[in-house]
């Protein structure tokens, strides 16, 4: 099993789609992300799961739902996970790209 470390853009940008989900819909709701996103990192964490590779930044993604990708390192040599960022897939691509480089 692989360590999952938080990174701060992560914890933050977690946080901020809980708040969102919370203020579109209902606290079930980020009940129900909070345990889809614990399944997903419990699964990434013992290979059960692995995720897209990008090419150009060799960021590793998973779609977590139509709405949230979770952006993230895995670093086998050290055998941890480190997540880098929740991202609200209707945001400008363009930020994404400059958030990712500046990890």
């Amino acid at each position: 099993m692989m360590e999952i470390i938080w990174g701060e853009k992560a914890k933050q940008s977690y946080f901020d789609e809980l708040d969102r989900i919370y203020k579109l819909h209902s606290s079930k709701e980020v009940e129900n992300f909070i345990i889809l996103v614990d399944k997903i990192i419990y699964n990434l964490s013992t290979n059960l799961l692995q995720g897209k590779i990008s090419k150009s930044t060799k960021i590793n993604s998973f779609v977590i739902s139509k709405q949230t990708t979770l952006y993230f390192d895995i670093n086998k040599e050290k055998s941890r996970i480190e997540l880098l960022l929740f991202w609200r897939n209707k945001e400008d691509p363009k930020k994404l790209s400059k958030l990712l480089k500046d990890i």
